[in-house]
């Protein structure tokens, strides 16, 4: 059986600010970095976004097609709380379960999306056919990592040009007399709420700060983001994957387009994202635009070959998801419900 063998590489352009913690100090959280060589050869910090958490972004979509897929339109598929684990996190290592080299085997032809994200089974490790690779900004500190293609006829910045800080202040309602008439309360918490809004007129600072630690339903905080506009490169390496486990890896970035951000805040429209992948395989000339993602996932033209090479792979995954159905459900130890 030919294996495919090669990387997805291409640019993440961002939308709205993207926030990915590193550290935080009080209410204020700052982007993470790492420290690489320069171009001059010395250290220097600079802001990257974790492959790790890109992985686990990619495996919980996949994890989700899977699922719905196999439930079908009418009933949803409920799993144990270990095979949940397994599927969304990559599992856990320990207990007393041996090494079981047939039910890996199993689990790769039968399963293929944990084929491609590995994990961990009982005291065993199922390796993956993925490399996810941190994202690294478009930025002078390093152009001497992003291939050159994605550089031409830019003006680099350093990437610390491209942040800025936003705050944010969220509000104790529970001190809006417009909403209080929905708010039930106990005797003593009325009591406490209306001492304490007495006693505030009166107390001095350093103790207004201690009663803010105690009740920080009302605050102030500040996040560090990457401004929109600003773009990331992203490789993607694939490793000895058969066709329908390529159809897997497909079917992820597909269903995460559906929702396409990344990093923390989504819910305050932060992270939002537009992507471009071109494939290039180790045997085989490359295929620019093989998959993007803009409010869906799209594939761009000329690339008449890849739009064939998609939809075969997806269609392939999804035809085998179907015919599979039932040797799937029960190696995930599954239920079938009505929604």
């Amino acid at each position: 059986m030919k294996k495919i063998n090669g990387y997805l590489e291409g640019i993440i352009t961002l939308k709205s600010p993207l926030s990915h913690i590193g550290e935080s100090h009080g209410p204020d959280s700052y982007l993470a970095t790492q420290d690489i060589i320069g171009p001059n050869g010395y250290p220097v910090e600079v802001f990257t976004f974790s492959g790790n958490a890109l992985r686990g972004m990619f495996r919980d979509a996949g994890a989700k097609y899977m699922l719905d897929k196999l439930a079908g339109d009418l009933t949803r598929l409920q799993v144990p709380l270990d095979i949940f684990y397994l599927l969304f996190s990559g599992g856990s290592i320990g207990g007393d379960q041996k090494v079981d080299i047939d039910k890996a085997r199993k689990i790769r032809q039968n399963i293929p999306v944990l084929s491609v994200f590995g994990g961990g089974i009982g005291n065993q490790i199922l390796s993956g056919k993925l490399c996810c690779n941190d994202a690294y900004p478009l930025c002078v500190e390093c152009e001497h990592i992003i291939p050159q293609k994605y550089l031409k006829n830019m003006n680099l910045l350093s990437w610390r040009q491209m942040t800025a800080e936003r705050s944010y202040t969220r509000t104790d309602d529970a001190k809006d007399e417009n909403k209080r008439e929905y708010l039930k309360l106990t005797n003593e918490e009325r009591l406490a709420l209306e001492v304490g809004e007495q006693v505030s007129l009166f107390e001095d600072e350093s103790k207004k700060e201690e009663k803010k630690k105690d009740n920080p339903q009302q605050m102030r905080y500040t996040i560090e983001v990457l401004q929109p506009g600003s773009r990331l490169w992203h490789r993607i390496d694939v490793k000895d994957m058969t066709e329908i486990e390529f159809g897997a890896l497909i079917s992820c970035i597909y269903e995460w387009s559906k929702h396409p951000y990344i990093g923390g805040q989504s819910r305050i429209g932060m992270g939002k994202v537009e992507v471009e992948y071109h494939w290039h395989p180790f045997e085989g000339e490359e295929v620019s635009g093989f998959i993007g993602v803009s409010d869906r996932a799209y594939l761009s033209q000329p690339a008449q070959e890849a739009k064939g090479k998609y939809d075969d792979f997806l269609d392939r995954y999804n035809q085998y998801l179907v015919q599979n159905q039932e040797t799937a459900v029960n190696m995930l130890e599954a239920d079938l419900s009505k929604s």
